[in-house]
This record gives structure tokens, C-alpha cells and sequence, in this order.
């Protein structure tokens, strides 16, 4: 998995949508930016759940967990990582492995 960079949300506008209706550019795409290599302050990321701690429980591919150990070995410091939630996503356990990356912050209403 790889983050480009996008200037602004028209830009985000502009991008096709693959078939899993998921908007990313093209492969010949090739004029943006890779976001590691211009700079990450923060990354919002999706769950399916959360605790208060940071821990999340995603989709079991560990795309994002990979994406964000590798932030974390070439950025210093490394971005912030966030998850917005719906106050049913939050959950007292998830069981992780030694490869699941923690959030820096949830933010969810009464959390």
C-alpha cells in the first residue's frame, strides 16, 4: 500500500474510483508525490473498532499496520495516528498480535 499526496479535497474529487469503489489514481499516475517522502503529520485511520488505548481492530490484512511501521522506521518523528469513531466502534479488548500498530488518539463522543 502507498500514500500519495493530494492538494486539496478537489483534487481527492478528481481521483477514479477502482472496482471496489475506492477512489486511487491511476498506475500511470506517476506526477504525485509519494507522502513519505514529502512528509506525514497525520494519519487518519479506519477501523471496525477501538479502545480508549489506542488499539484497533481493522479488516485482518494488516495493510495499514504495515503502512504505518513503515512510517514509522523512515519518519522521525513519525506521523500522528487518529481514528474517528462512533461511540458503538469503542470496545473494552481487542485481541492484537506483536505486528498491530497502536493509535496515537480516538476521538468518539463520551470517550
Amino acid at each position: 500500500m502507498d500514500m500519495v499526496e493530494l492538494m486539496d479535497l478537489d483534487d481527492y474529487d478528481r481521483l477514479p474510483l477502482t472496482r471496489w469503489n475506492i477512489k486511487q489514481p491511476h498506475e500511470q499516475d506517476t506526477h504525485r508525490p509519494d507522502a513519505l517522502k514529502s512528509g506525514l503529520d497525520l494519519i487518519l485511520v479506519p477501523g471496525l473498532a477501538f479502545t480508549a488505548s489506542g488499539q484497533r481492530l481493522g479488516r485482518g490484512k494488516g495493510y495499514y499496520d504495515t503502512y504505518l511501521q513503515k512510517c514509522k522506521s523512515i519518519l522521525s518523528p513519525g506521523p500522528q495516528t487518529l481514528a474517528l469513531a462512533f461511540q458503538e466502534q469503542i470496545v473494552d479488548h481487542i485481541p492484537t498480535h506483536d505486528h498491530d500498530q497502536s493509535l496515537d488518539a480516538v476521538i468518539a463522543p463520551n470517550l
